[in-house]
């Protein structure tokens, strides 16, 4: 890419990133950043009640206990955010924002004048792709300083454990679920922006995305079937378990209980990779069919 062609890439970015800074954005930063504080809560709260008559835990469950004091401190609460927000909260807030973003440009007639202006389509799913990604990294900022600062009152709140897990420790934990959530906010992505091409519309978009994923879901958690499906790739590259944990643990993601426990799960590697060739053939056929559509204003 020339300098020229590089110039105008990074002012269609920056302009398609402006244009998320809507209500919808905002309204979605909210909400899941509230689910997230409510999860939080309801998860010290159960831990909370596994305690004794005494008001201590035993050894069964001081460990859980430990580790959801983990999972609310400033740091470890970043993890904590990065799983949620792989998993289907993540989906369903990419799945909103393509819907604005993408399929809105249809909806509110606006797509003739971005492609009046910016000749070269696979520049524009470029530039919407790439935005959407960083609305997703904003999310998971918001998911993190929402939990950091609420995660360690609702801890004390609930009488938890003091956290045990330095904050090295914490650090490299959370940075390495963090770091690995971004290619899952490309994939879910890649949905909403394919979703919203084909179907051209707000509610299409939406609705497809979110489709998409119940669908890989469900088959997922079929035996014998789903040992190696998009939502399996994401379970073995975040590291997610398989099947339901108990009820006192604070839930890192809503993806593991969708699996089916007996199937085996690719490594973080195999799982990676795949991913990326999932998002890579997503973003084909999303350019596919933006070059061979027809736009009317």
């Amino acid at each position: 890419m020339r300098v020229g062609e590089s110039d105008r890439m990074m002012r269609l970015i920056l302009a398609e990133v402006r244009k998320l800074h809507r209500p919808l954005t905002w309204g979605v930063a909210f909400a899941v950043a509230v689910f997230c504080v409510l999860l939080a809560a309801g998860g010290a709260s159960n831990s909370q009640a596994q305690r004794d008559q005494s008001g201590v835990f035993d050894a069964r469950t001081q460990a859980s206990a430990q580790h959801v004091a983990v999972q609310l401190s400033p740091v470890g609460s970043l993890a904590e955010a990065a799983g949620l927000l792989a998993s289907m909260p993540g989906a369903i807030a990419l799945a909103l924002l393509a819907g604005g973003h993408v399929g809105g440009e249809w909806s509110g007639r606006t797509i003739k004048h971005l492609l009046t202006q910016q000749g070269n389509r696979n520049r524009v799913i470029a530039a919407k792709m790439i935005s959407l990604w960083v609305a997703a990294v904003g999310l998971l900022a918001a998911c993190w300083l929402a939990l950091a600062v609420c995660g360690p009152l609702i801890s004390h709140a609930n009488g938890l454990p003091a956290n045990t897990m330095s904050i090295a420790d914490a650090a490299r934990w959370s940075g390495s679920q963090a770091a690995r959530a971004t290619l899952v906010f490309a994939f879910f992505a890649a949905i909403g922006l394919l979703a919203a091409i084909v179907t051209r519309n707000t509610i299409g978009a939406i609705g497809t995305s979110v489709a998409s994923v119940v669908v890989m879901l469900v088959v997922a958690g079929m035996p014998r079937v789903g040992g190696s499906t998009p939502a399996t790739w994401v379970q073995g590259w975040m590291g997610f378990p398989a099947g339901q944990r108990s009820i006192s643990d604070l839930p890192s993601n809503f993806w593991s209980r969708f699996i089916d426990a007996s199937g085996s799960a690719p490594g973080q590697a195999s799982g990676g990779l795949d991913l990326l060739l999932l998002v890579a053939g997503c973003l084909a056929v999303s350019a596919w069919v933006f070059r061979h559509i027809d736009v009317v204003g």
